[in-house]
């Protein structure tokens, strides 16, 4: 019994932990310069709202990694935190002493039904030891059998023709751009999705999680605590 009620926990941990997928990246091969010390985060999502939050949440991530961040909206005057675009950003954050810029951009919003297919255990159930309680639950795993409550009435084995159901789905796509501030250089750039939730909260760390272990496995970032870990260049 602990099996069958662990088992669902720690695969909706794991989908949890990995609701972001990097679809594809570019890096400027020639780049040649120090791991960014202290970046601004700048999100461009669909409302004012969202990108605050996303600044703020994106931070808050990163420090915790141990990056020195800073929200581009503490940095910016809040009229021009409003209607300034990518470029303008960067002209306006090129005099600050910002090493790094690193710029999300919610590009679509994908609406997805995805089929699922009945699991093993609905076509395969146990034999009758149920004693006539429907509600009993049953793990052998010595035969291959799982047993869940209210899976056939009477403790009867499942009849094995389970039907299979459609879900929907959202997917967050977004564009990840690092610039080198003291140069004013692309550096960096990805293309991402994310299976949406609505604790935006959650979201936000999944994307930026992501980001930040590409950007960090790859010294384009680093952290400000010594205590972290070392970076791939440190450990020579």
């Amino acid at each position: 019994m602990k099996f069958q009620l662990i088992l669902p926990a720690v695969m909706l941990a794991a989908c949890v932990a990995n609701r972001t997928t990097i679809q594809s990246t570019w890096t400027d091969e020639e780049y040649r310069g120090a791991p960014l010390d202290r970046v601004a985060v700048v999100a461009m999502f669909e409302t004012r709202a969202d990108s605050l939050a996303f600044e703020r949440d994106a931070a808050t991530y990163l420090a915790t990694e141990g990056v020195e961040t800073v929200p581009a909206h503490e940095i910016l005057a809040p009229a021009d935190a409003q209607r300034l675009g990518e470029a303008e950003v960067r002209e306006r954050l090129a005099d600050t002493d910002i090493d790094g810029i690193l710029i999300f951009r919610l590009v679509a919003v994908d609406e997805r039904r995805e089929y699922q297919v009945p699991t093993p255990y609905l076509l395969n159930g146990p034999p009758d030891r149920s004693g006539g309680d429907p509600s009993s639950v049953y793990s052998e795993r010595s035969s291959g059998y799982y047993w869940f409550p209210g899976a056939s009435p009477a403790g009867a084995p499942p009849s094995g023709n389970a039907q299979g159901y459609w879900t929907e789905q959202t997917f967050l796509i977004a564009e990840t751009a690092l610039f080198d501030n003291r140069h004013d250089r692309l550096v960096w750039t990805g293309r991402s999705e994310t299976l949406d939730d609505t604790r935006f909260e959650r979201t936000s760390e999944s994307i930026v999680r992501s980001v930040a272990r590409r950007l960090l496995a790859t010294d384009l970032i680093d952290r400000m605590d010594a205590s972290a870990p070392a970076s791939r260049a440190e450990r020579g």
